[in-house]
């Protein structure tokens, strides 16, 4: 009897560890979610406000920080100079040369000179239609590679430049990239 009553105890116990253990586990990744989420709001919300103190021409800063870094972090990668302003465009869906393949993307311009060109609004229908017409010229193929992706990002630049006849574009940033 006492044989039994221990054999159901083992047995009780090694039942609730498992389901311990899977407890521990959601909580730890409900916990490592929330700090990636949290992490990632704040460096989304403290990255837009450097930016927006950046735009004032009449900032009291000096050029270089205090901590003798400079704009280096703040992107563009121009070593130093005040980095461009950077504009999202709406999504692009163009049907790629493959019959029944396409690309949805995500493109962001980053211009040299802080703040937007004042033509980029008047120009938006035509740096669109170069856009739709450079990458509706390509396959799927052409573009799902790394090299494909930076002769694409170089040819968008350079529309987009001819488009609005100008060289304001810097460089080009696609932030979703998806081919069907």
């Amino acid at each position: 009897m006492a044989d039994k009553k221990d054999k159901d105890k083992d047995e009780e116990g090694k039942e609730e560890a498992p389901k311990k253990s899977k407890k521990m586990l959601f909580i730890i990744g409900g916990v490592l979610l929330l700090v990636v989420i949290g992490a990632g709001a704040f460096f989304m919300l403290s990255g837009g406000k450097k930016a927006a103190d950046g735009e004032g021409e009449d900032s009291e800063e000096p050029a270089e920080a205090a901590d003798g870094h400079g704009d280096a972090g703040k992107g563009g990668g121009h070593g130093g100079a005040l980095a461009g302003s950077i504009v999202p465009l709406d999504t692009f869906i163009v049907n790629l040369q493959v019959k029944g393949s396409f690309l949805k993307t995500l493109i962001q311009l980053e211009f040299g000179e802080p703040g937007q060109p004042h033509t980029l609004e008047s120009d938006m229908p035509k740096v669109r239609d170069a856009i739709i017409r450079i990458m509706s010229g390509k396959t799927a193929q052409e573009i799902l590679s790394v090299e494909g992706k930076e002769k694409l990002r170089e040819e968008v630049k350079d529309g987009v430049n001819n488009a609005m006849g100008s060289e304001d574009v810097v460089n080009v940033y696609f932030t979703e990239f998806i081919v069907q």
